[in-house]
Parts: C-alpha cells; sequence; structure tokens
C-alpha cells in the first residue's frame, strides 16, 4: 500500500514540475506557433521552462531582466548585458509578467515564445565545460590567455569578438563562449 502511495505521489509531482530545458546554440523564436517569420533569438545556456510541445516547435517560457530603454532585449540579471533572448526592435512582446526595477535596476519579467525543437540539454554543465575547452584550447594561440575574469560581464562580448576570427572557433559557438566568459567574468552576479 505503501509503494502505491509513493508511485502516486512521483505521479503527481511529475505532472506538476517544470520541465528546464538548457540549449548550446542560438535558437530562432516565434510570438506565434505557426509563425514563419524569426522575431527573436535565445542564445545558449539560459534556462527556460518547456511549456508544450507541437510538431516542429515548443511553447517556452522566458525569465529575465528587460532595460526600459531597450524592451526588445531579456537579460540573465537586473544590470549586465548578458543577453537571454533579442527580439526585432518593432516587435511588440506581451509580458506575462513585468515587475517594475527599483534604483535603477531593470525590470523583472517573464515571456512565453515558441521555438524551433532541438535536443535540448537538462542543465548547462557540459555545455559550460565545453565553451571552457573552447576557450582555453583557442584563444591562447596568440597570446597568453586571459583569465575569464580579467574582464567584466559587459566588456567580454567586444573582447571576444575584437579576436574571434583568428581562431578556430566555429562561428555557431562563439555565443557559447560568449555565454561562457559573461558568466565567469569578474564581476558576474547571479540572479
Amino acid at each position: 500500500m505503501m509503494k502505491f502511495f509513493i508511485s502516486l505521489f512521483v505521479l503527481a509531482a511529475s505532472l506538476w514540475a517544470k520541465e528546464i530545458a538548457y540549449t548550446d546554440e542560438v535558437v530562432s523564436l516565434y510570438l506565434n506557433k505557426d509563425d514563419t517569420k524569426v522575431t527573436g533569438r535565445l542564445l545558449p545556456t539560459n534556462a527556460f521552462e518547456i511549456l508544450k510541445s507541437d510538431k516542429d516547435r515548443v511553447l517556452i517560457k522566458l525569465n529575465g531582466y528587460v532595460n526600459p530603454k531597450s524592451p526588445s532585449v531579456i537579460y540573465f540579471n537586473d544590470s549586465q548585458r548578458i543577453i537571454v533572448a533579442a527580439f526585432s526592435k518593432n516587435t511588440k512582446l506581451n509580458f506575462l509578467q513585468k515587475t517594475a526595477g527599483k534604483n535603477g535596476k531593470w525590470d523583472k519579467v517573464s515571456l512565453e515564445v515558441w521555438a524551433d525543437k532541438k535536443d535540448f540539454a537538462k542543465d548547462n554543465k557540459k555545455m559550460l565545460s565545453y565553451a571552457k575547452d573552447l576557450f582555453a584550447n583557442n584563444c591562447g594561440i596568440c597570446h597568453a590567455l586571459h583569465p575569464e575574469k580579467e574582464f567584466t560581464a559587459n566588456a567580454w562580448p567586444a573582447v571576444f569578438r575584437s579576436m574571434a576570427d583568428r581562431t578556430g572557433i566555429d562561428k555557431k559557438d562563439r555565443w557559447l563562449v560568449i555565454q561562457y566568459l559573461q558568466k565567469n567574468a569578474k564581476d558576474f552576479k547571479a540572479k
């Protein structure tokens, strides 16, 4: 009888459990399930919740922060330019939740959008490890390897892009490396 209740509890918990996922590549985003025009991009290593699956698309929920001066970009935290997702400037985003930031902090938001279905990961540990290896094996060829903590989260994208073409890092992996560097920067702050 006890096994029955435990099984029932596990089943019930799984029905209400969030399916959190991560991607190791840039993923196209759409406002509606049947849209053919891409309206945004989800960047690697950021958590999102899969709400529904339908053929080649999934409905996902993104959480993050929006700078009121740039409402088409969702950021990882409330003061650094670590991008979770970016949308075309003219895209009207209908946030499920929007809590105004205080003392210069950005607004906390939640958004549901459709994404191309991929083989998403359950965590981002392997992709961050892969990004670290790409960085370590490619970014110290011409000069001494810069420590991840040498630059700020906001500075890393420009520093990396200025040298990326001289590395063996594929273009499809560059945002992965940038996200790794930003999330290991000297001033990185988690949510």
